[in-house]
């Protein structure tokens, strides 16, 4: 749903199966919930899924960062807002927010995406897909996304092939994935109190039964650094910070 003529709203009910065991909205749901919300904003203007594959291309997702102040409960309504910010060359930028119940914005956050053609992989332009697609200036968060450097060497937690269910349409491993294996890493303790931001930085495709290693280093009791790598000698796939 289009609102303040350049956003794009949809509303949500926190359904069991979007929460952890604590019952809150989870951190791999939050990243599914924008990965919709976004193709439901880009479907309304052609610039969707089945719109960009007949052209011989399609999103991916860069950069993600977003800071969290609550977390909606469970079969607790909510609303996810996002818009565009624009682009330059390559990369576009798109922001987004939660809304409780009270409509109170407890989630905010920032992105990067790349258009890239399906048969290379290489980025494309976005200029002309994204010619008259409505843009907004207004920030979700104070930040912008710059290179997110890799942290310490860190000690190995998992490694394993990235499974079928995994993969999404676009053939190779959904970006919410690598926060569900982040938040499975993590010590129980921490699974427990609630994670206030999520700055994660997408290097690289992870096509089906690649094997995916996981490191995991810890600077401060309120932060880990995530680093994960593949087996085809291409080295780091993902990089992610949690506080």
């Amino acid at each position: 749903m289009l609102v303040e003529t350049s956003m794009w709203e949809e509303k949500y009910k926190v359904h069991s199966f979007l929460t952890d065991r604590y019952c809150r909205l989870s951190v791999p749901a939050i990243s599914q919930l924008f990965q919709e919300t976004a193709e439901a904003h880009t479907n309304a203007y052609n610039m969707g899924y089945h719109s960009m594959i007949s052209q011989g291309k399609a999103w991916v997702l860069l950069r993600v960062y977003y800071e969290v102040t609550d977390y909606p409960r469970i079969y607790e309504d909510m609303a996810m807002r996002t818009w565009s910010r624009g682009y330059k060359g390559p990369i576009a930028f798109r922001d987004f927010e939660i809304r409780n119940s009270a409509g109170e914005v407890v989630i905010k956050g920032t992105s990067t995406w790349c258009i890239i053609d399906i048969n290379s992989r290489m980025p494309q332009r976005c200029d002309k897909v994204m010619e008259g697609f409505p843009q907004c200036s207004r920030t979700a968060v104070a930040k912008e996304l710059t290179k997110l450097q890799p942290g310490t060497e860190g000690e190995v937690v998992n490694s394993f092939k990235s499974p079928f269910m995994a993969i999404d349409k676009a053939q190779h491993t959904n970006n919410a994935m690598y926060m569900r294996w982040v938040m499975n890493a993590l010590d129980e303790t921490d699974q427990k109190r609630n994670v206030r931001s999520v700055d994660i930085s997408y290097v690289r495709e992870t096509p089906m039964n690649d094997v995916i290693t996981i490191k995991r280093h810890r600077p401060s009791a309120d932060e880990y650094n995530f680093v994960m790598e593949n087996s085809r000698g291409l080295s780091m796939i993902c990089n992610l910070r949690l506080e």
